[in-house]
């Protein structure tokens, strides 16, 4: 992280946010994003120890807000009674996903760096802890219905994992694609609708 806030810092996050974009974080150059912002090598790493640093900087509040706002959408609805999750379940899930589209376009250039940019980082695998996430508490809202899914062979762990996974990384495309908000809210939809077709026969009465 950043040791210090100054206007001398103010001028390095574009020109590293830029230089990342431009390269991506392997090939991204310490000493270009000095020069851009117009201060010496060594004063570029007075306030970041590392490449490394520095992306993660950039990314961190942005993978952890998305993180909590997810487990906070679930652990609201995990916490409702089985017959009212297995009652409520679309109408909740219509009225919290637009929050998480919101964010992602909040934070667009964080998510850009993210999904383009993160390839040698910690961070290049972002969309599996937010599939871990979305496992855990399918399995809870199976558990909870007494839904027959898992003990019928419809599912597995191992399958939700690849619904959730392709699911996610559907979402993250209109990042890499650079999608109007107008137009992944669209695209988004036809998703949704097409997983909740696919979800609906695996969770069947």
């Amino acid at each position: 992280m950043p040791k210090d806030k100054t206007e001398t810092l103010e001028k390095i996050i574009p020109c590293a946010k830029k230089e990342f974009l431009d390269k991506g974080f392997e090939r991204a150059s310490m000493r270009t994003i000095a020069a851009n912002a117009d201060i010496s090598a060594a004063g570029l790493y007075r306030h970041f120890e590392s490449k490394e640093a520095m992306f993660e900087a950039l990314v961190l509040p942005t993978v952890r807000g998305i993180k909590e706002l997810l487990l906070s959408m679930r652990d609201t609805f995990s916490e409702l009674p089985g017959d009212t999750q297995k009652k409520v379940v679309k109408d909740y899930s219509n009225d919290k996903f637009p929050l998480f589209i919101k964010y992602i376009y909040e934070h667009f250039d964080a998510f850009k760096l993210l999904t383009t940019c993160a390839s040698g980082t910690p961070y290049a695998n972002f969309i599996h802890d937010l599939v871990e996430i979305d496992v855990e508490y399918n399995l809870k809202f199976i558990k909870a219905t007494c839904n027959d899914a898992l003990t019928s062979g419809r599912c597995t762990p191992e399958l939700m994992h690849i619904l959730s996974s392709a699911f996610y990384s559907g979402i993250f495309e209109v990042v890499i694609h650079d999608m109007t908000r107008k137009d992944a809210d669209n695209h988004i939809e036809r998703l949704r609708c097409f997983f909740a077709a696919g979800w609906n026969s695996i969770l069947r009465p």
